[in-house]
């Protein structure tokens, strides 16, 4: 008896535990809860990778992919192969082997393991050595394809092998038929009034293309190269060319997932037969050629236009997510139906770039939204797309959501930084925060300094709620840095403001003005002085700034800057005149603006607020700084236009 009543118990145990794991996984699937607040070590989240970007010295010799079961987490070597496994067997003699890349293909979404894709690499010169000591083929990975089997499988011929379209198409361009290959398709197109052997042909249906491709066998892709691996992967053998030969894979994430390293491809394929229920497929992008110096390459100094003017694009705000992300108080309400709140800002994002061609962009933080973010990388390679496709430069700040998916701060400023046109910075090492820094824009006929910008890392949440709850505040190291910046550049400063121009509405000389402006994410407690100041804008929710005032306004102002402008809460976008009343001195005023929300991944609400971005527009000729903003429901429009600085000097709109 007493068994029996044991059995029964176990079993009822086990039952439970099963619909409770469910459930669990269930809530946090739709964000519920967050699962990683309460069970350690990493069960459910994605392993936190760097941003991968690796050196190009190394050929790839194979690949793999291989489960890592839960009660193995912990070891390095757990889902890669071993060395004997795999193309060339054992290289661990020439310094070469599997390398398991750090990020989960399931996510975390897998319930019972975690899927690994490892690449087996060997340093050039070790490579050349190892082919020759043991007399082995020289052949290493140069092209990777993916099978769509629901589309590859329209390809007449295809439908049993389901070769991927990449390699049939490749195969069929580049093969000289003999007679009998030619007969083949002959046959294949007998009944389509297809002229074969009219080298003129142009085929602009796809169906009569799909008809006409000549599908190879397997023993012709061999001989060619392909071989198949697994889960949808084939890979293209060759012999070993630095300049042709892939030397780096990555993997992005979901259906928006885009690349936007000049020299990286992706395939927008899903890689197959990843057992996970509610997970996010996973999308091969590789690399080919030398790592670039992306600041070498695609940077730029920033000038002065032909106007003495220069426009910044303030986005604040994004909230992007690995998946579509999801659509927070849209305005109107019932837009909420079928909304991806994604590619919902970046079409109000895209009207604004094409309306006003800023000459930068400053991003003021939480571009990614960390909790609906398993793989920070895509989620901020979705953001800065249209600003690196439109080659504009870009600057970035962090907020208290960027490190919350699977990058740390440092990691994504050190992403941000080596992207194409991003003129960010991770820093000094011994400042408080990543993403401390400044930037010079020179004047139109000279290097000397005609605008700086400070940039700096306002942190997430404070490390000592008890004593001061809420968010963290600027550093006085932070502070410190920035006054050293702003005297470094003074004498440029001085160099400019004594360049001469002629006024063309009074004919008469003229010097130009030197302005400065601040960006960061989390306002400083001035910004709450709505009831004492004068503001132009909407202040629709409380103002979350730290308990502590470090003082940063008043150095930002010592040094130079007209304007501070911030993110962080979404539904106020005033410009406040902020003067500081405890001296005489009527030139110790700054304006404090907020950017205003602009993702729909973020909330809105707050009496119906729409979406929005600020614009600010720089004149050193006028000494003039003037600000407006477009909403996503009129982005044609301006709106809260206002001169808040004019020869220099700080005016009472």
């Amino acid at each position: 008896m007493l068994p029996r009543r044991i059995f029964r118990v176990v079993l009822y145990a086990i039952a439970f535990l099963s619909l409770a794991y469910i459930l669990l996984l269930f809530a946090n699937k739709h964000q519920i809860i967050e699962i990683n607040k309460f069970i350690p070590y990493g069960i459910f989240s994605s392993t936190a990778p760097s941003f991968f970007q690796p050196p190009s010295d190394s050929f790839i010799l194979d690949i793999s992919i291989n489960q890592c079961y839960f009660y193995n987490y912990n070891n390095p070597n757990c889902g890669k192969p071993e060395p004997s496994q795999g193309n060339f067997g054992d290289i661990s003699p020439y310094e070469g082997g599997w390398v398991r890349l750090k990020k989960d293909l399931c996510l975390g979404k897998c319930w019972t393991h975690k899927e690994f894709f490892a690449v087996k690499k060997i340093n050039h010169d070790k490579y050349q050595k190892l082919i020759e000591d043991e007399n082995l083929k020289d052949e290493v990975i140069v092209d990777i394809a993916i099978a769509n089997s629901e589309i590859d499988s329209s390809i007449k011929g295809n439908e049993k092998l389901k070769l991927p379209r990449y390699i049939i198409e490749t195969y069929h361009n580049s093969q000289q038929f003999d007679d009998s290959v030619h007969a083949n398709l002959v046959d294949q197109n007998k009944n389509d009034k297809i002229n074969v052997n009219d080298k003129r042909l142009k085929v602009t249906d796809r169906d009569n293309l799909d008809r006409m491709l000549y599908v190879p066998t397997i023993n012709e892709l061999e001989k060619i190269g392909w071989t198949y691996k697994s889960h949808g992967i084939w890979v293209k053998y060759g012999e070993h060319d630095s300049k042709t030969a892939i030397n780096a894979i990555d993997f992005l994430f979901g259906p928006e997932a885009v690349e936007p390293r000049p020299n990286w491809n992706l395939i927008k394929n899903p890689i197959k037969d990843i057992s996970s229920p509610f997970g996010l497929n996973a999308f091969i992008t590789y690399r080919r050629g030398p790592k670039l110096d992306y600041k070498k390459e695609y940077g730029t100094a920033l000038k002065m236009n032909a106007n003495d003017e220069f426009k910044i694009l303030q986005v604040a705000d994004l909230h992007f997510s690995t998946d579509y992300g999801k659509c927070l108080n849209p305005e109107p309400p019932k837009s909420a139906i079928n909304c991806k709140a994604d590619s919902r800002t970046l079409k109000f994002i895209n009207k604004v770039l094409d309306i006003e061609k800023p000459d930068l962009v400053v991003l003021t933080g939480d571009q990614i939204f960390g909790q609906t973010s398993p793989d920070s990388e895509t989620a901020a390679f979705k953001a800065l797309a249209p600003f690196i496709e439109r080659k504009i430069p870009f600057a970035i700040v962090l907020g208290n959501h960027d490190a919350e998916g699977s990058l740390d701060a440092q990691e994504l400023m050190g992403l941000y930084t080596d992207l194409p046109h991003s003129v960010s910075a991770v820093g000094p090492v011994d400042i408080d925060g990543f993403g401390n820094y400044m930037v010079t824009v020179e004047g139109k006929t000279s290097s000397s300094v005609a605008l700086s910008f400070y940039f700096v890392d306002s942190h997430a949440y404070s490390p000592n709620q008890k004593v001061h709850p809420g968010y963290d505040w600027i550093k006085e190291n932070q502070l410190m840095y920035m006054r050293e910046e702003a005297a470094s550049i003074q004498d440029d400063i001085k160099a400019f403001e004594k360049e001469t121009f002629t006024d063309p509405d009074t004919g008469m000389s003229r010097t130009k003005t030197h302005l400065a402006m601040a960006f960061f994410h989390i306002p400083i407690p001035e910004f709450k002085n709505v009831n004492k100041q004068t503001f132009v804008g909407e202040h629709r929710e409380g103002v979350t700034s730290p308990g502590y005032n470090s003082g940063a306004r008043d150095v930002f102002q010592e040094i130079g800057v007209k304007a501070i402008s911030i993110g962080h809460d979404h539904c106020n976008d005033y410009c406040l005149l902020d003067e500081n009343h405890t001296t005489n001195d009527d030139e110790n005023k700054i304006w404090l603006c907020y950017g205003g929300g602009v993702g729909l991944g973020g909330y809105g609400g707050y009496g119906g607020y729409i979406r929005r971005l600020r614009i600010f527009n720089l004149n050193t000729a006028k000494g003039e700084i003037k600000t407006w903003k477009r909403t996503e429901d009129a982005p044609d429009q301006k709106i809260d236009e206002q001169v808040i600085v004019t020869s220099g000097k700080l005016v009472n709109w």
